[in-house]
């Protein structure tokens, strides 16, 4: 059911768009700025097209993971802040854009299909221009948990604002019928603030491209799906850039705090293919962390998460959201990380440990 990457990785492999918010901050035209953001919240979906079979890993409460891409320009930092229900939240900054989110979320199970429904809201800030969009992420429908070919379509609509201009898109997602094939088929509207009419229309695949037409003989394409490499069917559908999620080079390892996902053993074992250590290790560590809920409850404290703090969130569907409370990358410059919780023997760590 898993692939060797975790939800935490997950958040980050959504970065890999990131280049289009980029090219958002350097528009001059504030609907300009709100198509690249949407071709963005697009594009990010076109992760799960390949990848319905399996699942990434669930972190332990308390584990983290970073990224830092010189090529893209940003780095990125995220934490497991809830078991009960499981929330992942992250926070991304560059010269141009910061982004923050979390998972938190509701599933229904439906017998054949199951559906989740996002309730918490991305956030984006355009420095140049101080633009603050949000949005939620569309609903989620995997079909197929019986027969075992699993697929996955995206229902209903999905709003970005631009809180600083009134500039709105609403993304609408044609479902796919017993009878039918949407073709991942998306149309996204959009409106400058205060406008009632629909100035600018976009359209295309979640899964494959978005385009503009600025005029009958002029179109643009905002976004398209890279290839996959052509051995992906052999490595979980994963990207190339998927595939560096994992990593653990020992000029890097030293940085990094003892709770990050890359000196997971379990994920690390199922990696490398030792399916019988990944299970068994998984089994332990889980029963580890229901222990340490245990002695949470004997004692009447509860685990504060590291780096993030629930917070109200007026944009959010549940009203509230975990952001960014700092400190994460001046503790990693001076490799003064305060005390972490051990989340895992210090034997079976990644090998780069």
């Amino acid at each position: 059911m898993n692939e060797p990457i975790n939800a935490l990785q997950a958040l980050c492999e959504e970065m890999r768009f990131s280049w289009l918010l980029q090219e958002a901050d350097g528009k001059e035209d504030s609907l300009d700025r709100l198509m690249y953001v949407a071709a963005f919240a697009v594009g990010v979906l076109s992760l799960k097209k390949n990848r319905a079979e399996r699942k990434p890993f669930n972190p332990l409460l308390g584990e983290t993971y970073e990224m830092v891409d010189p090529a893209l320009g940003f780095r990125f930092v995220s934490e497991k802040v809830s078991h009960h229900p499981p929330v992942m939240a992250c926070y991304a900054d560059s010269p141009h854009y910061r982004l923050w989110q979390d998972s938190l979320g509701k599933s229904k199970f439906w017998g054949k299909s199951m559906e989740f429904v996002q309730t918490s809201s991305v956030h984006i800030e355009l420095l140049a221009h101080r633009d603050h969009f949000t949005y939620c992420k569309p609903s989620a429908l995997v079909r197929g948990l019986i027969t075992g070919n699993r697929t996955v379509d995206f229902t209903g609509e999905m709003v970005i604002t631009n809180h600083a201009t009134g500039d709105q898109c609403t993304v609408n997602f044609k479902e796919a019928t017993l009878f039918s094939s949407s073709d991942d088929m998306v149309e996204c509207h959009l409106r400058r603030g205060g406008a009632a009419g629909v100035e600018r229309v976009l359209r295309g695949s979640w899964s494959s491209h978005l385009r503009y037409e600025r005029s009958p003989a002029r179109a643009e394409t905002l976004w398209s799906a890279a290839a996959l490499p052509p051995t992906a069917d052999r490595y979980y559908g994963f990207s190339y850039y998927t595939m560096r999620l994992n990593e653990l080079v020992p000029a890097v390892a030293g940085d990094l705090p003892p709770t990050d996902t890359r000196f997971r053993p379990d994920q690390r074992a199922y990696e490398c293919g030792e399916l019988d250590r990944a299970e068994a290790t998984k089994t332990e560590l889980e029963e580890a962390q229901r222990e340490r809920k245990r002695r949470h409850d004997a004692a009447g404290t509860t685990w504060v998460p590291q780096w993030f703090e629930e917070t109200d969130d007026p944009e959010s569907p549940s009203g509230r959201s975990w952001a960014y409370k700092g400190g994460y990358w001046a503790a990693r410059a001076q490799r003064a990380f305060p005390p972490l919780i051990s989340l895992w023997p210090a034997d079976q760590g990644g090998e780069a440990r």
